[in-house]
């Protein structure tokens, strides 16, 4: 099978690192993989590095680049994929526009919920939605709202949940530094950690009130919020990230009045996430709504205990109730903490086993498979039954 893949770009973020791992996998399992990048970031392409995956990388000029669409449909009319799979918003709209006339079967992403388009985007949308033939889900309340996003029948919209490489995250955790000394120094701190861009969707005003609740009720406790690109980790400058500057501020100003800075870090972005977050006594979660949670399968991997509010699918993926807090209260959740922490070995036996029994990489390629095989020609699928 050729599977042509498009996306924005190979960058940091968790659909990205994904979309990586299923590429990677799909190889060895026999099928040919091409991604195509709309942008020139792609710091994941090292990744890729032997893997027979084939990489592309374009840029796009304008919101809608007309030149990189015939470009894009040049590749496409050259290759001739059996299925082309957009991921995130212009990967899916290219991919459809791009395809439209060829007969090779479309497919489009969901990997978050709830959200509202721009205007600009409903109306592309909108517009081009009846192009693609089904939508993959990273989750079930993903799969409930691309049913109306997109107007497919519910046999259209299909479910592969993420999944991680549990080697290569082993791999990855191991450290050579000491993260706890180096960004807390010497003494026996418990440290809890959030991982994730900051954005209003992780909703860092109440994972700050989490961290300042969690260090009043015992002040051996430490928090480290990883994951997102500031020049200055003291809390008042940053390069432009992923988010507004104005929701930046605000989350920089919030951490500014706590007056914590010796016992709250910021790490900026990082690439070696695994080993910061092994060492690391608890990961949190306060998303008002995202898709699968990558960070989340790796700190369950790892033998970390995950608490979390609650959003999308969490409750399919945490072993205990207990885990999600569905009040989003900062107490209940520092509690909650405070409990996985003292739970720890119970915790860490049940999420990894749940990872295992669920979210391999291995079982998320085999779910994707299945459901390119009702795509497909029957003669594509018939070399790799």
């Amino acid at each position: 099978m050729r599977i042509l893949y498009v996306i924005s770009e190979l960058s940091l973020g968790g659909a990205e690192k994904q979309l990586v791992e299923l590429a990677k996998e799909m190889v060895r399992r026999g099928h040919e993989v091409t991604i195509y990048t709309l942008n020139r970031e792609v710091p994941r392409k090292a990744e890729l590095a032997g893997s027979a995956v084939r990489l592309i990388v374009d840029q796009k000029q304008s919101r809608l680049d007309l030149a990189l669409l015939r470009r894009l449909r040049r590749t496409i009319d050259s290759w001739q994929p059996d299925i082309v799979h957009g991921f995130l918003f212009d990967g899916d709209f290219y991919a459809r526009v791009a395809a439209c006339g060829t007969g090779i079967p479309v497919l489009n992403s969901e990997r978050s919920s709830n959200y509202r388009l721009s205007l600009v985007q409903k109306v592309s949308h909108l517009l081009t939605r009846r192009l693609a033939d089904g939508v993959v889900a990273n989750t079930y309340v993903g799969r409930d709202f691309a049913q109306g996003l997109f107007g497919l029948s519910p046999a259209d919209v299909h479910v592969a949940w993420n999944g991680v490489s549990l080697p290569e995250i082993e791999r990855n955790a191991v450290a050579v530094d000491d993260h706890r000394l180096t960004y807390f120094g010497p003494g026996s701190h418990r440290v809890a950690c959030l991982v994730g861009a900051i954005r209003p969707t992780k909703d860092y005003h109440l994972a700050l009130a989490v961290a300042a609740q969690l260090i009043a009720d015992d002040p051996c406790w430490r928090v480290l919020f990883v994951g997102d690109k500031l020049a200055d980790v003291g809390g008042t400058t940053y390069r432009s990230g992923s988010v507004t500057e104005a929701y930046k501020d605000e989350v920089l100003r919030h951490y500014a009045q706590l007056g914590l800075s010796d016992k709250i870090k910021f790490t900026g972005l990082r690439t070696d996430v695994p080993a910061i977050v092994r060492q690391c006594d608890v990961l949190y979660i306060t998303s008002v709504h995202e898709g699968f949670p990558n960070v989340v399968l790796e700190a369950m991997a790892l033998g970390v205990p995950v608490v979390s509010t609650e959003y999308s699918d969490i409750r399919r993926i945490l072993p205990f109730p207990w885990q999600v807090v569905a009040s989003r209260a900062p107490g209940e959740i520092a509690s909650a903490m405070r409990r996985a922490h003292e739970q720890r070995e119970l915790l860490a036996t049940a999420q990894r086993s749940w990872v295992e029994a669920n979210a391999t990489i291995e079982k998320a390629t085999a779910q994707l498979e299945r459901i390119y095989r009702r795509y497909v020609r029957p003669e594509s699928c018939a070399a790799f039954s």
